[in-house]
């Protein structure tokens, strides 16, 4: 049930109007399919971008928690933001001060203890053994706001999400709901800056995958 739950979820999610969605078990497979390839796309886009500190770690399945100290071509410097890695490139240097803490692009966190094993991550992020189904030219403009209703009982349920986390944790924490509603329409923020209205499920799949070969 938690799967037809969620997809249930997600196709609202990211659809316009006071849309009303039933996922019932027997329902035709194309439209099952499609199901899944949006949900799969929306987990995507609602990961944990981890690139934007390649230059320290040398992988993008996961990122350093801010704030961290780093040994910089011999000098220690302190990372508090993006914009403090940034002008750095691969000729340089960077070596955290261990331990520090890490998130996965599934959210998760973890804390490294030593160099050595921010090296192994890295080798197995480039091997393709850690979880790295990233879209990260597109973003959800938050909040999105999302009705539940439970039929089992009757319940109503109201779910805000404000980060990608919210999102993307919120489809895993969701079991029984399998009538949904969303306020809208949602916008989604490209990464040259533009936002774009989005009305309905198909609206949203087509401007996801019209923007892999572009983030690719």
């Amino acid at each position: 049930m938690k799967k037809y739950a969620v997809l249930a979820m997600m196709m609202l999610m990211i659809s316009c109007q006071t849309e009303e969605l039933t996922v019932v078990e027997n329902q035709d497979e194309t439209e099952s399919a499609a199901d899944a390839q949006l949900l799969s796309l929306v987990q995507s886009v609602a990961t944990h971008d981890g690139s934007y500190d390649d230059v320290v770690d040398g992988a993008s399945c996961f990122s350093i928690d801010f704030p961290y100290v780093c040994q910089v071509n011999g000098e220690t410097y302190t990372v508090n933001s993006v914009e403090d890695i940034e002008n750095f490139t691969k000729y340089d240097t960077l070596i955290p001060v261990f331990p520090v803490s890490i998130t996965y692009a599934n959210h998760v966190e973890a804390i490294l203890a030593s160099y050595e094993e921010m090296e192994q991550l890295a080798q197995q992020c480039e091997n393709g053994d850690l979880w790295n189904d990233t879209i990260t030219c597109i973003d959800f403009n938050y909040p999105v706001s999302l009705s539940l209703f439970n039929p089992d009982n009757s319940d109503f349920q109201t779910l805000t999400f404000n980060h990608d986390r919210d999102t993307f944790l919120g489809i895993q924490d969701i079991e029984t709901q399998i009538i949904a509603t969303i306020n809208y329409p949602i916008t989604v923020r490209l990464e040259n800056g533009e936002s774009i209205t989005i009305t309905s499920n198909e609206i949203l799949r087509a401007e996801i995958l019209n923007i892999i070969p572009i983030c690719e």
